[in-house]
């Protein structure tokens, strides 16, 4: 399992260099476009920041869709064996989690450690402050996602273009859905209505169905893996 996971971290390494290459430069695109001391500059980067959590989530939606199709097959093909990278996926996977989880906690304290101009569209930067468990959660089952979606690509690419266009449209519901929250205070509304109880317990339920939902998910690249041909 070791040699798996060092060889899955070779291209690890790249992918977490994009990401953090990728707030480095949203932070200085900021800093030259006045966005820190402008609450109404409005651009490119301020948008961008404001939805930096959201990039993290689809490029490891990608990075586990890579992992679990050119990396599977190809560290298959230099005789690894098929149970010890499932667990090297599942280190990886952790790995992704725990860093990006601290991307997003530098990125949503950072305004404020260095005295920006806080603005409302920001608050999709705090949105997983109050439990600080969401965020690797929805990372892991994303990643979880992106992996069936490879899997599924290599038995059929009419089935695997299927789901990974289910996927890519669910996250686009679910960022326009926070982005709404976080512009309109619309969940606020919805809490104050005869239905407010339900909106309260939304939460729980849906962090239970994220860790069926990657539970099962996990027995399915399981089996999958354990099937898989070189090709």
């Amino acid at each position: 399992m070791v040699r798996s996971l060092r060889f899955l971290l070779n291209f690890t390494w790249v992918n977490l260099g994009a990401l953090f290459g990728f707030a480095a430069i949203v932070i200085a695109g900021c800093y030259v476009t006045g966005v820190p001391d402008d609450p109404n500059a409005g651009n490119l980067f301020e948008t961008y920041y404001a939805m930096f959590p959201t990039m993290i989530l689809l490029c490891l939606f990608l990075y586990a869709f890579a992992m679990c199709t050119n990396n599977l097959n190809l560290g298959l093909s230099m005789g690894a064996r098929r149970r010890d990278f499932f667990w090297a996926v599942q280190g990886n996977m952790a790995f992704y989690a725990v860093v990006c989880w601290g991307l997003q906690l530098f990125m949503s304290a950072f305004p404020t450690l260095a005295g920006w101009e806080i603005r409302d569209k920001w608050a999709l930067l705090d949105l997983f402050d109050g439990r600080v468990w969401v965020f690797p959660l929805v990372c892991i089952v994303l990643m979880v996602l992106g992996c069936l979606s490879g899997l599924v690509m290599v038995k059929s690419k009419i089935a695997g273009t299927i789901l990974v266009t289910i996927s890519i449209f669910v996250m686009i519901f679910v960022t326009v859905f926070m982005i709404l929250s976080a512009d309109t205070g619309i969940m606020n509304y919805l809490m104050e209505t005869e239905w407010g109880w339900l909106w309260t317990t939304l939460p729980k339920v849906m962090a239970a169905v994220l860790a069926a939902g990657a539970v099962a998910g996990e027995f399915l690249i399981w089996r999958v893996t354990q099937r898989c041909v070189v090709r």
